[in-house]
């Protein structure tokens, strides 16, 4: 009878709730952020709406909560490296050095050089 043995697998990030503990705390550094913008814009600035006005703290703080946990999510499929470089090189930030073609090399040997007699061929008595 075989035994199985429980394993750690030590290449898979730990995950909670789905997501790596890197994501809950770039989550709840947006949080934080979307907190601190809603307590600090004035409370006399509303967004109206067809029922009433919203106040726009809150619509920051949770557009900047959302724009959070769409980072969180996307950073998921891709690494933050592969995001970084998708966006400079798209907007055309970092500067793009194409080469037009292929150049043709040099022939080597030179046909143009003629090689004189070499002292190796010559016989030692002329």
């Amino acid at each position: 009878m075989s035994l199985v043995h429980r394993v750690i697998l030590l290449n898979k990030p730990l995950k909670i709730r789905g997501m790596t503990v890197s994501q809950w705390l770039m989550l709840a550094g947006f949080a934080i952020v979307g907190f601190c913008v809603f307590s600090l814009t004035p409370k006399e600035w509303k967004i109206p709406l067809p029922q009433g006005s919203m106040p726009t703290g809150m619509a920051l703080g949770l557009l900047i909560g959302c724009v959070g946990l769409g980072v969180g999510l996307m950073l998921q499929s891709k690494p933050i490296a592969w995001w970084r470089n998708r966006i400079v090189y798209g907007l055309k930030i970092a500067p793009c050095v194409y080469l037009p073609r292929p150049e043709p090399g040099r022939i080597y040997p030179d046909p143009t050089v003629v090689d004189s007699d070499r002292k190796e061929d010559r016989p030692y008595v002329s």
